[in-house]
């Protein structure tokens, strides 16, 4: 809101939400396997060249060919990735480098070749450590190479044959080892790996769990985990490895996000968002409105009760309790709400009465429809809560939740986001529960390579509580504040909804406030308990003076003595010190 002298910009949330977490970025290494082989053609230039701005490591794989070159593959033969056959070790240089390692991935890498050691070194340097896992060769060759390359201790050498890295580091023990392995951790394992030199550990993943790590921390080594993809990174995130070696390296980044990754701007795509408050007034309401636009839906109840709950059940005001049986909301097909664009964000909050795996149906639709552009539903068979989306080609990605992080009878705030990309791979689907991103998928899920690169799929005649307007698999629980965007908001903005609610804020709130003059950025906890607060002057502004409350009601008071850094292009930081409160809230007063 703007008044005639200072408009008010208010920074929700309390810090200590907001600076809870890890140190980011890059708690948690990011080891790319084979290179980003999810988006090019595993072991090849491509692959290693994707992983930029994705991993910290990336991995390779090294053989010897038959004239006695280090040439990077997997197998021990180039059938499975080149349009040749026969043993690597049989082939010599020049055969290898005939031959074509990318058409099989896709025809968009055709004319791919096999890279050299010295040439997978070269192309990943300048962005990342080499991870170079030993297949074949001697010791005495990898560090001849290593030297020529003047690459002795900005790699890491890996190897299953832990004789090997005895023999590397008996030669040269400045360059860094890990030692690879999948039987059972135990102290003598590791005393062995210690004892060949290695001072990190590269483990399969079904054998790590916090016991492990722990075993591993003990002992004064490092632990990465192989090969890990799909929300299982989360998991390991939060077991405390190392490092995480994937096929997809930039999920391991994207799962250790800041909350403060982008700008807050939720009236920006916004197209629809239906508070729920209507019964409220009128505990018979039959229209759900859409305060937001057009898209005004109708309240279908098969056995006439109001389905109406108010604010003593409700997340926000009041919300929509749906039976199960026969109650639903009808939403119209409008222009809008066919998207037209390739960026999409669902966002929801939701209380379950059943997990999916006790529902009666094989899917339970919170926001569903009969063509599947984009919905959210429970689902029985892989015990999640799903978003699904799909493009106009009629690639489809299913990224979940899975039943082990769900909760019946509590409020949830659940937000789907899809943004299409050109790439081989495709476009990235994600979803979030309660602010943090829960899984990814990238591509489609039947033919990843063929990408989901399309605008959203027309047609959507939605419906919350069935599967449109038709179909059954009706959800029992309870629905308030659900918004749809026609781009994908980023994590700081998902953040941000999640925090707000926990303040009792919805939506609605955020969008009277603040203007579109003031635009915020960023609210952390920095180093030396300081608050860092950013935001960007979009009006004409001069001066600017920060205020603090202990709570969201107020009072809110200045602190004159406090002035911001200007960190250029219109963007202005407050440094201040964070109260001793439990919970500190913050505006900005412009003149």
């Amino acid at each position: 809101m703007i008044f005639s002298r200072h408009c008010w910009f208010f920074l929700w949330g309390a810090l200590t939400l907001i600076g809870a977490g890890r140190g980011y970025p890059g708690t948690i290494l990011s080891i790319g396997h084979r290179g980003d082989s999810l988006r090019a053609p595993e072991n090849t230039v491509a692959a290693f060249v994707a992983c930029s701005n994705k991993a910290d490591l990336v991995e390779w794989d090294v053989r010897v060919s038959a004239d006695g070159t280090l040439v990077i593959m997997h197998d021990a033969t180039v059938n499975r990735t080149t349009d040749g056959s026969g043993n690597v070790a049989a082939l010599t240089l020049a055969q290898l480098k005939a031959l074509d390692a990318g058409s099989k991935f896709s025809p968009s890498f055709a004319g791919e070749r096999i890279p050299t050691l010295e040439e997978a070194i070269t192309s990943t340097v300048p962005f990342a450590t080499p991870l170079i896992e030993h297949k074949a060769g001697s010791a005495a060759a990898y560090l001849a190479e290593l030297q020529r390359l003047g690459a002795i201790t900005n790699v890491v050498v890996q190897s299953f044959d832990w004789n090997f890295l005895a023999a590397l580091h008996a030669l040269e023990p400045a360059i860094p080892l890990c030692a690879l392995g999948n039987s059972i951790l135990t102290p003598a394992l590791l005393t062995n790996a210690m004892n060949a030199g290695a001072r990190t550990v590269a483990w399969e993943q079904s054998r790590i769990s916090a016991a492990e790590v722990s075993l591993v921390h003990d002992l004064g080594l490092k632990l990465f985990v192989w090969t890990v993809d799909g929300p299982a990174i989360k998991t390991f995130i939060d077991l405390g490895v190392d490092g995480i070696i994937s096929n997809d390296p930039g999920m391991v980044r994207n799962f250790q996000q800041p909350a403060t990754n982008g700008p807050v701007n939720f009236p920006a795509g916004l197209i629809a968002y239906w508070r729920m408050d209507d019964g409220l007034t009128n505990a018979m309401a039959v229209p759900v409105t859409d305060s937001k636009g057009t898209n005004t839906a109708t309240l279908a109840r098969g056995d006439g009760l109001s389905h109406w709950a108010g604010v003593e059940t409700a997340m926000f005001g009041g919300c929509l309790q749906l039976d199960g049986l026969n109650a639903s909301v009808l939403i119209p097909r409008t222009d809008s709400l066919d998207i037209g664009t390739n960026g999409l964000t669902l966002s929801l909050w939701v209380k379950l009465t059943r997990l999916p795996s006790q529902l009666a149906a094989s899917y339970g639709a919170i926001f569903d429809s009969t063509n599947d552009a984009y919905v959210v539903y429970l689902d029985k068979g892989s015990k999640e809560l799903r978003f699904k989306v799909t493009d106009v080609n009629n690639h489809a990605a299913r990224p979940g939740i899975p039943e082990t992080a769900l909760q019946t009878n509590q409020w949830l705030h659940v937000v789907a986001t899809y943004s299409g990309q050109a790439s081989p791979i495709g476009g990235e689907a994600w979803i979030y529960l309660n602010g943090e991103a829960k899984d990814a998928h990238y591509g489609s899920d039947s033919n990843p390579p063929l990408g989901l690169t399309g605008n959203v799929k027309p047609g959507q005649f939605a419906a919350m509580g069935r599967e449109g307007h038709t179909g059954a698999s009706y959800f029992s629980g309870l629905v308030d504040d659900v918004a749809i965007w026609n781009r994908a908001l980023n994590a700081t903005e998902v953040a941000t909804l999640h925090q707000a609610g926990q303040a009792g804020l919805s939506l609605g709130d955020l969008l009277r406030q603040p203007t579109a003059l003031i635009q915020y950025r960023s609210i952390q906890l920095a180093e030396g308990n300081q608050v860092a607060i950013t935001f960007q002057n979009m009006g004409t502004w001069k001066s600017f003076r920060l205020l603090r409350a202990a709570s969201l009601s107020g009072p809110f008071l200045p602190i004159y003595e406090l002035a911001p850094t200007n960190l250029s292009r219109g963007v202005y930081r407050f440094d201040c010190p964070r109260d001793a409160a439990p919970a500190c809230y913050f505006r900005v007063e412009a003149y």
